[in-house]
């Protein structure tokens, strides 16, 4: 068995036919692909929602700038993470099917995001003075276990050291101004950060970066900053 990265493994991302391949959802959350017949031996892949980590390791893949190649190598990429297997074995299977399982990986982060083609989108924004985010499952990081996130209006030093690692503009350095958002904010480890389950980490940047989309809600058009 196979043992999750390191405190320091963490760290170092912030610096065919339809027989071939069978999906079952389970009980559990997790989605099953049993592989008929196998690829390089492995009969079936596990799937479940992706931590922190793993999307920045697949947003990494796709660069400075977006190209459909990319952003399917990235896909390619989440997949193996999660599954625990090589790109090789995800480019052997049939593409519906992975087609399947990006959609089942990557739909953890989309259903938590806020949605900006809501028209009533900046009215949902949550405002409120403080959020708490519960973990039934201890988050390691750092030496220490988290089970809960308290949350808050970011303060202006915050919001700065947020903008000056996002700028890179690439979905990469996006992801990273908002983990270094989240970190200033709730006082946990980078790591514990990196172990979080997608889901969660969108629930809290989503939170955070409301603050600076609400104050477009009123007053004369001014440029985003």
């Amino acid at each position: 068995m196979t043992h999750g990265p390191s405190d320091s493994d963490l760290m170092v991302v912030l610096d065919s036919s339809p027989n071939d391949c069978e999906i079952v959802r389970e009980k559990s959350g997790e989605m099953l692909i049993r592989l008929d017949p196998p690829i390089n031996g492995e009969t079936h892949l596990t799937l479940k929602e992706p931590t922190v980590y793993q999307v920045k390791q697949a947003a990494d893949v796709i660069g400075q700038r977006a190209s459909s190649e990319s952003v399917y190598d990235s896909q390619i990429s989440l997949v193996s993470l999660v599954a625990g297997c090589s790109s090789e074995l995800v480019n052997q299977m049939p593409t519906r099917k992975l087609d399947e399982a990006v959609a089942y990986v990557c739909s953890f982060e989309d259903n938590a995001r806020r949605d900006m083609m809501d028209p009533d989108a900046l009215d949902k924004i949550d405002l409120s003075l403080e959020k708490i985010i519960v973990f039934p499952k201890q988050i390691e990081g750092g030496g220490r276990s988290f089970s809960e996130m308290k949350l808050r209006e970011p303060e202006v030093k915050e919001r700065r050291r947020f903008k000056a690692a996002e700028s890179g503009g690439s979905m990469s350095s996006i992801m990273r101004g908002e983990i270094q958002l989240v970190q200033d904010v709730s006082g946990w480890h980078p790591a514990a950060i990196m172990r979080m389950p997608i889901s969660k980490f969108a629930e809290a940047s989503d939170y955070l970066t409301g603050f600076f989309l609400g104050g477009q809600k009123t007053g004369k058009a001014s440029p985003s900053i």
